[in-house]
């Protein structure tokens, strides 16, 4: 039975949608897990999502919070610059080690990009696995250095920046490089884990009463390390300790402490002259020589 023209060429339209929509939702995944490096060979071999994150309760803040994260991985976002490697840094989230809120580390990646930085967005382990987390930040920085020509990366120029407790897991890369607290899996495990440089932000647990946290040994070795925290923030107090322990030790260390601001402040806080946090950041890039001088 013929159909008629009108309804067969509705058909064809609408068969011609399905189709193109598939390919697209394809490509958009096939492209997003171009985009995901996991961090363990276990891990690489499993191909589904199990074990890489559940969101928790939606608090109607607009933020996601990533908890039961048993395979860490990182995600990839790179700076599309040409005729040069691009420094790169590796973000760690806050959450206080029970889960990982993404969305306020998602923009500042993309801010890296746009000035010519490479990006990676650590999901390290939690709930409440600290030991295992500083395993994921140790093995990150040493996959992005021994892949650093395959990224377009400079292998001398890869720091970390972290926020709240992820402040304080970049602070423990930074201060006990040195230590493998796992055992070797691969090659990659003899490159080395310890950050270029490194940047804090409100980071927490950093103190025990008016005393550094025994989790960090701090030294000249140190990499440069700038800090940004607010004043009216519970855990400024650890902010000031750790940075008079880096000047005591000899070790490169700025800090820019607001008055206002709180904890969890994002890429372009409301308030002013927190707000400003961002250009005083690409400013210390452009004096450690991680990026060039703006023209």
């Amino acid at each position: 039975m013929r159909i008629p023209d009108a309804p067969r060429l509705k058909l064809f339209i609408l068969c011609g949608i399905s189709f193109w929509s598939s390919v697209v939702f394809a490509n958009a995944n096939e492209e997003r897990a171009n985009n995901i490096i996991m961090l363990w060979p276990s891990d690489v071999v499993s191909q589904d999502s199990t074990g890489m994150g559940m969101p928790k309760p939606d608090r109607g803040d607009g933020h996601i919070r990533l908890t039961n994260i048993t395979r860490p991985s990182m995600e990839y976002f790179p700076a599309h610059i040409k005729n040069k490697t691009a420094p790169a840094v590796i973000l760690c989230p806050g959450g206080g080690y029970n889960y990982l809120v993404t969305t306020k580390i998602t923009p500042i990646a993309k801010w890296l990009n746009s000035n010519g930085i490479t990006a990676f967005i650590l999901r390290y382990r939690v709930p409440k696995k600290r030991k295992e987390a500083f395993q994921d930040i140790q093995r990150a920085v040493r996959i992005v250095r021994s892949r650093a020509s395959e990224w377009n990366i400079d292998p001398s120029r890869i720091g970390v920046m972290g926020s709240s407790a992820g402040g304080h897991l970049a602070a423990k890369v930074s201060t006990d490089f040195e230590n493998l607290i796992y055992q070797q899996v691969d090659t990659i495990d003899v490159v080395s884990c310890k950050p270029d440089f490194t940047v804090l932000l409100y980071p927490a647990y950093m103190n025990k009463g008016t005393e550094l946290s025994k989790d960090f040994a701090v030294s000249s070795e140190i990499s440069p390390t700038l800090i940004v925290s607010a004043k009216d923030d519970g855990f400024f107090t650890g902010s000031q300790i750790y940075a008079k322990a880096l000047e005591g030790v000899g070790a490169s260390i700025r800090v820019h402490f607001f008055d206002k601001g709180g904890h969890g402040f994002s890429l372009r806080p409301k308030q002013h002259p927190l707000s400003t946090w961002p250009d005083l950041c690409l400013q210390w890039f452009r004096d450690q020589d991680i990026i060039e001088e703006a023209d």
